[in-house]
């Protein structure tokens, strides 16, 4: 095999190696920001939970008193 093709080989296998690294991380991240967001939305979900809690104990407290000339 010539110098040329072994130099052109080494190049093509570290081209390889160097993107499945790259995918590899890229794949991590991803993982990362997918468990993020669920979170990030759990905590929405809880939050918006609660606020509808407190507004229905709002208006139940404003609305559902009982007129004294009925």
């Amino acid at each position: 095999m010539s110098d040329t093709a072994q130099i052109i080989l080494a190049v093509i296998g570290t081209g390889v190696t160097l993107l499945g690294i790259l995918a590899g991380l890229l794949v991590s991240l991803f993982r990362i920001l997918r468990q993020d967001i669920k979170e990030t939305n759990a905590r929405v979900d809880s939050m918006a939970s609660t606020f509808n809690s407190r507004i229905d104990a709002l208006y139940q407290a404003l609305f559902s008193h009982k007129d004294p000339a009925a």
